[in-house]
């Protein structure tokens, strides 16, 4: 069995969760949704794969400032909240934006003079 999870906007910050299981066995109606489903999961993960290689290639190339490569690095393991990034690094949210953007300006520069189009 599979289980489907959907999360729905229902209204502004609102959201509705579905789920719903399907059975996983060839001779299923579903069977033809769980394989869809597995080959979009594999292509959505290649394709992460293939941004973070770039990105790790990206950042060995790139001269960062410490306080630079500590937000990417943060980001790139799941922290997106500058808030939460401010508050462990004991920085204001601020300081933690300007170095992000610096950081993303210098990759972009690297990216540029490599010729890889953003």
């Amino acid at each position: 069995m599979a289980l489907i999870v959907e999360i729905v906007e229902v209204a502004e910050g609102i959201f509705k969760v579905k789920t719903s299981q399907i059975v996983d066995d060839e001779n299923s109606a579903d069977w033809e949704l769980v394989q869809r489903l597995d080959d979009e999961r594999s292509a959505t993960e290649l394709e992460h794969m293939e941004v973070r290689e770039l990105l790790e290639g990206l950042l060995a190339r790139t001269p960062l400032a410490p306080r630079e490569r500590e937000v990417i690095n943060l980001i790139l393991e799941g922290e997106d909240n500058f808030s939460e990034i401010a508050q462990r690094l004991g920085l204001t949210r601020s300081r933690v934006w300007d170095a992000f953007r610096s950081a993303v300006k210098k990759l972009r520069k690297t990216a540029n003079e490599l010729g890889i189009a953003p």
